[in-house]
């Protein structure tokens, strides 16, 4: 006689008691982690930048941190919902067995072949062949539909298909077919989906290292699309009660996406840039800025920064917001603007550090401080485009 598992209201119950028994202890701790977390993130961006020296100089404005803390969780979450979407078809697929429980550690393997030959073709053709878009694509499929039909033919894995169709024969449409077309199209999502976990790899990689070689980008590639899968493994091969099991998948699930932020070069910097532009702590517009600190005209290059005296002697520059964050500011010479990333620390020595409190903004002259034919009375709109926009 089969004995019943507890309900999901027994179990949410049982955990959301020992939660509130707990509460301060979780409390505290998720409070120290969101301030390390912010800090780390503060201290990536500077880094990716090379200015680590304003890191110290910026901690002081909390208040900002806690908005930074924000914008920087939700771009991690958007990165999480993209890495597990590959996880999330790789189980779609393995559900088609949900009848047949006995054999789910074996059909987890064994659906796991034609999803890493996908991976691997994936790579090849990303990194070492590119025979063009069209045929790519032709060849993947192939590929994932040739292994994935080696995989059915194999004697025991016609066993698993048998004792499923027999037990709910609605799962694969009743017939050998129609579960290999359903099986196919959940495998061949698995490996296509795989292109936006690559995607974010090498978006990552090449922001941080300037490197022409494929064969390290392609190896991490690998390995993030391998692990990709492990949540589903563990929800099907770990033995125990399936809200234990959901709770193991979603555990590895985040512990191997905070290993890809913090362990994949570049991917934090990435996220901190972006956070960075979106809370206009970086700003790209050209700005003009009257500084109040002891410089003088010949300390700077007049070319770089378009440098000139105001009518109160202090010194003027041309130049973006690179960094500012509380009292902290760091302006840079527009030649720097389309600087990439993996690029812009070699050269950000040049630009000035002051604090916020002790610069002027003026906004750029637009262009009809220069052009005649924006002198009239009623100038076109592209007249009023500032200069160096």
């Amino acid at each position: 006689m089969q004995v019943a598992g507890p309900t999901f209201e027994e179990v949410f119950r049982e955990n959301l008691k020992r939660v509130l028994n707990y509460w301060s202890q979780i409390g505290t701790v998720i409070g120290l982690s969101a301030a390390a977390l912010g800090l780390f993130s503060l201290y990536m961006y500077t880094r990716a930048i090379g200015r680590t020296d304003l890191f110290m100089a910026s901690i002081d404005a909390r208040s900002a941190l806690v908005v930074w803390l924000v914008m920087v969780l939700f771009l991690m979450l958007i990165y999480l919902l993209l890495l597990t979407v590959t996880t999330l078809l790789f189980g779609l697929a393995n559900d088609v067995f949900r009848n047949t429980p006995e054999h789910m550690n074996d059909v987890v393997v064994w659906l796991t072949l034609p999803v890493l030959a996908g991976f691997l073709t994936l790579i090849v053709l990303s990194y070492y062949v590119h025979p063009g878009e069209a045929l790519a694509s032709l060849i993947l499929v192939a590929v994932v539909v040739l292994v994935t039909g080696l995989v059915m033919s194999r004697p025991a894995f016609k066993r698993v298909i048998h004792s499923s169709l027999e037990k709910h024969p609605a799962a694969g449409r009743g017939t050998w077919g129609g579960l290999f077309v359903t099986l196919t199209l959940c495998l061949l999502g698995t490996v296509i989906s795989g292109i936006f976990t690559s995607l974010l790899i090498i978006n990552a990689y090449s922001n941080e290292v300037s490197n022409d070689s494929p064969h390290l980008p392609a190896l991490l590639n690998f390995l993030g699309l391998l692990f990709s899968l492990l949540p589903i493994v563990f929800f099907y091969c770990k033995a125990g009660s399936p809200y234990k099991r959901v709770f193991y998948a979603l555990m590895c699930t985040l512990l191997l996406t905070a290993a890809f932020l913090l362990v994949l070069p570049g991917a934090m910097s990435q996220i901190t840039y972006k956070a960075a532009g979106s809370l206009d702590v970086r700003q790209d517009g050209i700005e003009r800025f009257v500084l109040h600190d002891d410089l003088e005209l010949h300390d700077l290059d007049p070319l770089m920064w378009n440098t000139r005296l105001t009518s109160e002697r202090r010194l003027e520059v041309q130049g973006f917001q690179l960094f500012s964050f509380g009292e902290a500011l760091l302006i840079c010479p527009k030649g720097l603007r389309n600087l990439a990333l993996n690029q812009m620390h070699r050269y950000t020595r040049t630009c000035i550090r002051t604090r916020n409190s002790a610069v002027t903004r003026k906004p750029a002259k637009p262009l009809y401080g220069q052009n005649r034919a924006c002198a009239g009375a009623a100038p076109p709109a592209a007249c009023w485009r500032p200069q160096g926009s």
